[in-house]
């Protein structure tokens, strides 16, 4: 038996969103509960942290092992942030099963992480407010906004989102297109500190420096921090109510959290609750009406690996190749 290869066609005409979400929440819940192995990510740094190579790229490997689908795998993804691409970061995933020891699936992977990432901002939406929101601020309209807005609106039921990017043409263009296939309403804002106003604010971009001032967020009730980088000022991450994350010591080396860390001035002490311990119910901590959540999911591979693996279970949806490796 040879292994089953997927395009981003295959992967996009076999994901459901609904039963996605299923498998991202059952995931994090068996996490919590020791049912998953997860390694922090393995990131080599090809000149985006300002060394050697001059590259101004990194690439990342993801393996995990999700114990309730029986499955092993990898992420592996490469960014490449100066070239001119449509999407300057490819991944690919591997499965593999322990029982047959061998390869089962290799798939296009960016699809696939745009769903997910943006599977952890519904959890999120869904799990770690007191009251649904009905207006979410999307701060970056780059490869991953347009997943945030597209799975939301599907799986949520959202009035308006407001979207910001510097690049003020890239966030009209993005609204322009995704509008046919929303529900919700999508303002673009010429500012940040408009799209603060919502209330949730959900931050994807590449920044190194913090998109948002704390000054800005009176009103939301949660703040979502997507980015590998450092997009939320050092106040907005120390005034929270519940810091929450999705995988401790990942999310103190990289991302929104990771520069507060690496001075020494946030650790795992700090950090309130997993989402794993959220959706398990195990954070038994109340979040009130006036209180801020910043979550911080800067991606397991246990999502990737299981998402794959339930596609690749799924029936339907044409032919597939296989190729004979040996």
């Amino acid at each position: 038996m040879g292994v089953t290869l997927y395009s981003r066609e295959d992967v996009e005409r076999r994901l459901d969103l609904d039963e996605a979400l299923d498998v991202v929440e059952r995931t994090y819940a068996e996490s919590a509960r020791g049912r998953v192995l997860n390694p922090s990510k393995l990131t080599m740094h090809l000149g985006d942290d300002g060394g050697w190579p001059d590259a101004d790229a990194f690439s990342i490997d993801m393996p995990a092992y999700v114990d309730w689908l029986g499955v092993a795998g990898t992420k592996w993804a490469v960014a490449t942030w100066g070239v001119d691409a449509q999407s300057p970061i490819s991944s690919l995933v591997l499965l593999f099963d322990l029982d047959r020891g061998a390869f089962t699936a290799v798939m296009e992977g960016m699809y696939l992480t745009g769903v997910r990432t943006a599977l952890q901002s519904v959890v999120g939406l869904r799990r770690l407010t007191a009251t649904a929101p009905r207006t979410v601020g999307v701060v970056g309209a780059g490869f991953q906004a347009r997943f945030q807005l597209l799975v939301i609106d599907h799986l949520l039921d959202i009035e308006t989102f407001r979207l910001y990017d510097v690049d003020g043409e890239r966030a009209r263009s993005l609204a322009a297109a995704v509008d046919p296939e929303l529900d919700a309403a999508t303002v673009v804002d010429d500012s940040a500190a408009s799209v603060a106003e919502s209330d949730a604010v959900v931050t994807v971009t590449d920044s190194k420096t913090p998109v948002l001032d704390e000054a800005w967020l009176d009103e939301p009730s949660l703040v979502v921090a997507l980015g590998s980088y450092r997009e939320l000022p050092d106040a907005t991450i120390r005034g929270a109510d519940h810091l929450v994350v999705d995988h401790p010591e990942q999310c103190l080396q990289r991302g929104a959290l990771a520069d507060l860390a690496s001075r020494g001035e946030l650790d795992a002490d700090d950090l309130d609750a997993t989402i794993g311990d959220v959706v398990d119910g195990e954070y038994e901590a109340s979040i009130g009406r006036d209180e801020r959540v910043v979550f911080v999911p800067i991606g397991v591979g246990a999502l990737d690996v299981a998402i794959a693996e339930r596609l690749r279970r799924g029936e339907g949806g044409g032919a597939l190749d296989e190729f004979a490796f040996v």
